[in-house]
């Protein structure tokens, strides 16, 4: 977000306190944010520096927002058409859950892209591995986990306010129970 900010003093000349006020923050966070002193890590202070930026909906898309409320008033808030390898989004795992079990039953191959997948496949109650365990016929599995050492892992454990020793033990885990899958 910091960079963000400081495209828009570069190209539109907007002062701290303008952003601050356009993003409902005190103009002293937004000095923070653009100095790397703070960093946004909520879902909806993304959220409220999109809407309050007026952030079109490509931009919003790569923060991992929807698309603007305002341009889908009681429709969907995420232009699928933008993003083809997208199949449907879903505001939280429990509303996804018995589609995605019933999706992965009758497939043949499964790819799961995932932070540390204890929810998906890590844990013995995960949504996706009774189901797995039970897989009798020739069946693709593919996960992409991120690398409990990488530089990634920390700034992702920054962002969701958790340690970095926590998040890691979290992807080991899952890797061990994907072994005892194989």
């Amino acid at each position: 977000m910091g960079a963000v900010f400081r495209y828009v003093q570069q190209y539109s000349g907007a002062s701290q306190a303008r952003i601050a006020e356009a993003v409902n923050m005190t103009q002293a966070r937004v000095n923070e944010i653009i100095n790397r002193r703070r960093e946004v890590s909520r879902l909806d202070v993304y959220e409220r520096i999109a809407d309050g930026l007026n952030m079109p909906d490509d931009a919003r898309h790569l923060l991992g927002l929807a698309a603007g409320r305002e341009k889908h008033p009681g429709g969907a808030a995420f232009d699928l058409a933008a993003f083809p390898e997208v199949v449907r989004v879903y505001s939280a795992q429990a509303s996804a859950q018995e589609e995605i079990q019933e999706q992965a039953r009758v497939a043949k191959q499964l790819d799961i892209l995932a932070v540390r997948g204890l929810g998906l496949i890590g844990l013995n109650d995960s949504m996706l591995r009774t189901h797995l365990m039970r897989q009798t016929v020739d069946f693709r599995l593919r996960v992409l986990l991120l690398d409990p050492e990488a530089p990634a892992l920390a700034a992702r454990a920054a962002e969701i306010g958790e340690s970095v020793e926590s998040l890691a033990g979290g992807v080991r885990l899952t890797e061990a129970r994907l072994r005892e899958l194989a």
